[in-house]
């Protein structure tokens, strides 16, 4: 299907384990002609880090970041410009480019909560279309499109209920919030139940990791080396869900939408734990292959994992596809 074919795009998003590149290849897969930038004037550890803190302290740095941008773009012609998350673009950035390709459908797609981005809700009516993954926030903004993530080609795989897995429970992402204590008190409990763990818990750098040893309590006693300071490619981390039994799911608790890993095991035909208790309002929602725990009271449903999983239709299994994310989100249908 080449529902982009001779259409040119503009896409900007940052850099989050290669899901950017592989949105670009989706859409040229589809026909597009695409120019992809960083949503982010910085690519340091460190200055992830700092960003996280307050993302003003690099404002001037990133005015000439996108001044340069529009420099190299601006005798091209541009269809679409879609643009993902939107934390560290300008005001004036979007002006510009409303100004340059006054034809060109701006398209934003959130995949955080309003509340986590800051200075987001005065640029949002500057979109044409804007679309985000949480159902919380589109209920209560309702020129906001309600539209989950998706999961890649490389999630794509058969139902198998076969025992020969390398791993009972595995969680791979980034620590944030109490997703630390979560972790460790479920690898607790499974280390009692002699079941296999696979754990990648990521930072963004080490200067993250000692602000979180002199600002978190779970943090005390823990030690540098259990923790990732390198990213993990969507392909291993493909490789790895599938050599496990079942995916634990942890989402930030000022959070409702659902998360990457999540939307990820659609594709894989996997079963989940999530602390996230508006996953039964999905439509892909089955208790025989998700289970929902407290994340105050932490329980590992011992029955769960005795069922086999019950696989999804079609349909609903197409519709968190990136092809299907894509047509969404550029409103190709509408």
């Amino acid at each position: 299907m080449m529902i982009l074919e001779k259409k040119r795009i503009l896409f900007i998003a940052p850099s989050f384990f290669g899901y950017e590149e592989k949105i670009a290849d989706k859409m040229r897969e589809l026909g597009a002609v695409v120019d992809y930038f960083d949503e982010r004037s910085v690519t340091k550890p460190l200055e992830k880090a700092l960003l996280k803190v307050n993302p003003r302290i690099f404002h001037r740095k990133t005015i000439r970041y996108y001044d340069n941008i529009i420099k190299k773009i601006a005798n091209n012609n541009y269809d679409f410009i879609l643009v993902i998350k939107c934390e560290m673009m300008p005001k004036e950035t979007i002006d510009k480019l409303k100004e340059l390709f006054p034809s060109a459908i701006l398209c934003l797609y959130l995949y955080d909560s309003l509340r986590n981005i800051k200075g987001i809700s005065s640029k949002l009516s500057k979109f044409d279309r804007v679309l985000s993954f949480d159902l919380e926030d589109t209920e209560k903004n309702k020129n906001i499109i309600f539209r989950p993530l998706f999961f890649i080609d490389d999630y794509k795989k058969d139902i198998s209920n076969k025992d020969n897995k390398l791993y009972d429970i595995s969680f791979i992402g980034t620590i944030h919030s109490d997703r630390y204590r979560i972790i460790r008190e479920i690898k607790s409990q499974a280390d009692k139940k002699g079941y296999k763990c696979f754990f990648y818990c990521y930072l963004q750098s080490q200067f993250m990791y000692y602000f979180y040893k002199l600002t978190k309590k779970e943090f005390r006693g823990v030690k540098k080396k259990e923790f990732k300071f390198d990213k993990i490619g969507s392909t291993d981390i493909a490789k790895i869900i599938d050599n496990t039994k079942v995916v634990l799911d942890i989402q930030h608790p000022k959070q409702t939408g659902l998360t990457m890993r999540t939307i990820e095991m659609i594709g894989m035909n996997k079963k989940l734990i999530t602390t996230n208790e508006s996953i039964k309002k999905y439509d892909f929602y089955n208790p025989d292959n998700i289970a929902v725990i407290n994340r105050k009271h932490i329980e590992i449903p011992q029955d769960f994992y005795e069922k086999p999983f019950k696989k999804l239709n079609d349909k609903v299994y197409y519709k968190y596809s990136l092809e299907k994310w894509i047509i969404d989100v550029l409103g190709l249908e509408d």
